[in-house]
C-alpha cells in the first residue's frame, strides 16, 4: 500500500520525518487529484494520533495555499478550455462574491466531503479572491474534514481485516454508485 511506501521514507529520513511528511502533503495538494487518506494513515501509525493528526493538517493547509498560489499563476493559461458546467457555476458564482460572502462560499465547499480539494483551489484561484480570505476560510474548512478524516482512518486501521474489506467494498460500491448517478444526470 501507498501509506507502507511513505512510512518507509519517513523511516528513511529519521529526524527530518516530519518536514517529509509535511512536504508530501504539499505534494499531494498541489497534484489534487490524489487522495490525501494515504498520507493520514502514514502519520497516525508513523507519528501517533495527535502528532500525526497535526502534520497531516499542516501539510495540507500549506498544499493547498501553494496550490492556490501555482494555480493562479497557471490559470492564464490552462483556463482557455473551460471548466465543466458543474464547476464552471461555482467558479462564475465566486467570481462574483466579495468578503464575507466569498468567505463562506469556500468554507462550505472546504466542509463538504464530496467537493474534491483540488477544484476548490482551481475555483478560488480563478475567482480573484485575495489569498488571506482564501487562507483562512480553507484552514477554517479542513479543520472539521481533517478530523473526519483522522477519525475515519483510526477507525479503518482498528478494525479487522474482515471489516477493512468489507468499508472498503462498501466505499467502492458508494463511489460507483455516485459515479453513475451523475453520468445521468449529465446526461439529461
Amino acid at each position: 500500500m501507498m501509506e507502507q511506501h511513505v512510512i518507509q521514507t519517513f523511516e528513511l529520513f529519521g529526524p527530518f520525518a516530519p518536514f517529509v511528511s509535511v512536504l508530501v502533503g504539499i505534494v499531494v495538494s498541489i497534484v489534487g487529484v490524489l487522495p490525501s487518506t494515504f498520507v493520514t494513515a502514514a502519520n497516525l501509525v508513523y507519528f501517533g494520533l495527535w502528532y500525526g493528526t497535526l502534520l497531516s493538517f499542516i501539510g495540507e493547509v500549506l498544499g493547498a495555499v501553494c496550490a492556490f498560489l501555482l494555480y493562479r499563476k497557471g490559470l492564464r493559461y490552462a483556463l482557455r478550455r473551460p471548466l465543466p458546467d458543474r464547476f464552471a457555476r461555482l467558479q462564475q458564482k465566486l467570481q462574483a462574491q466579495k468578503g464575507r460572502e466569498a468567505f463562506l462560499t469556500i468554507l462550505l465547499l472546504r466542509v463538504l466531503p464530496f467537493v474534491p480539494s483540488g477544484i476548490v483551489n482551481i475555483i478560488s484561484a480563478a475567482s480573484g479572491v485575495s489569498i488571506l480570505l482564501f487562507l483562512s476560510a480553507s484552514t477554517l474548512g479542513k479543520i472539521p474534514a481533517m478530523l473526519l478524516e483522522v477519525l475515519a482512518v483510526h477507525q479503518f486501521m482498528q478494525s479487522s481485516t474482515t471489516v477493512q474489506w468489507s468499508i472498503a467494498g462498501i466505499a467502492l460500491v458508494g463511489y460507483l454508485v455516485y459515479r453513475v448517478y451523475q453520468k445521468r444526470i449529465s446526461s439529461i
